[in-house]
């Protein structure tokens, strides 16, 4: 299979994204710890059906060498009647290298059984979609009374966007590094950061909007574009940046400048098991988007090693000042 004929596949297939496409798994190819693959069903027309997916390997501080999963984000996509033969496909190679297989849906699938027979089980994952082509002042109607007033306090402040068209890495990494070190959560690696700005960033897959009081930066956002969609992906901001509810302020810029450039909707990228209190999830929530569940398929492969795994990842946390 050549990357043209997976590119044509995108562009004609229902549902795809950036998460299927080659631009990213080739982010991915230049990422420490990060193998991607793709396996495909053809015809005599071409590409009937296509799964893209990237082995990470999770193995630092104090995670075990095993710790690697398979990710597989927004796929399947094509002829649901070859999917038995993409998911085998990929088991074949991944029941080799990983404990767990994950598939992350951004649509609710139409038929789980397909899955379910390989030996997936479902999990509901909620996610928070924000319709663009309803314009600025409907989404701000939409808003919670308090995200409207975080987002004008941030406006009278004084807060403004850095104009650089490329930013540097280390003040990106820096900032998103801040959070996830207060969330206690493990960060890919700086070379995925690095790999997306100097590849996406120029082709227009990627946005990086940074935020700054005065000449200090405080906050930075990055969002996936494909075609007219918007995927929230990573984000980080200083306790300067909490101050001044920059978090809030950035995705309010990187809507308003998607209306501006024709995108029709924001996918927030996840908001959590229902069931269970998630933080990020509040914070998206309050923008008002439309909840979805698009739920989430699982198999593992050696659930001794994924036991093991998780309750070195609990202890990492507990560890982590």
């Amino acid at each position: 299979m050549t990357v043209p004929a997976w590119t044509d596949f995108l562009e004609a297939v229902p549902g795809s994204n950036i998460y299927q496409s080659p631009e990213l798994m080739e982010v991915y190819a230049r990422t420490n710890g990060y193998r991607p693959g793709v396996v495909a069903v053809c015809g005599a027309d071409g590409i009937r059906a296509l799964l893209a997916f990237v082995l990470v390997s999770y193995a630092r501080g104090h995670l075990p060498k095993f710790a690697t999963r398979s990710l597989i984000v927004g796929g399947p996509l094509g002829d649901t009647s070859a999917f038995p033969k993409l998911l085998a496909a990929h088991e074949s190679i991944a029941v080799h290298q990983a404990v767990l297989s994950q598939i992350r849906n951004l649509h609710s699938p139409s038929d789980r059984s397909v899955f379910k027979a390989m030996g997936y089980t479902w999990e509901d994952h909620l996610n928070y979609v924000i319709d663009l082509k309803s314009g600025e002042s409907v989404l701000l109607s939409k808003m919670s009374k308090s995200r409207r007033k975080s987002i004008a306090g941030a406006d009278r402040s004084g807060l403004h966007l850095l104009e650089n068209p490329n930013p540097g890495l280390d003040m990106v990494y820096r900032l998103v590094q801040e959070t996830y070190s207060r969330a206690k959560i493990l960060l890919a690696p700086r070379s995925l950061f690095e790999s997306a700005l100097s590849l996406l960033l120029p082709r227009g897959h990627l946005w990086c909007v940074c935020a700054a009081v005065g000449e200090s930066s405080c906050a930075v956002r990055l969002v996936l574009r494909w075609k007219n969609t918007l995927y929230d992906w990573y984000a980080g901001s200083s306790e300067l940046g909490r101050q001044y509810h920059a978090d809030e302020w950035l995705v309010w810029q990187i809507l308003k400048r998607g209306i501006a450039e024709g995108c029709t909707q924001f996918d927030f990228g996840g908001a959590g098991d229902p069931r269970e209190t998630y933080g990020p999830a509040e914070f998206k929530r309050r923008f008002g988007g439309g909840t979805i569940n698009p739920g989430r398929f699982e198999k593992a492969y050696r659930p001794i090693a994924l036991k093991a795994v998780k309750a070195a990842y609990v202890l990492r946390r507990r560890l982590s000042p």
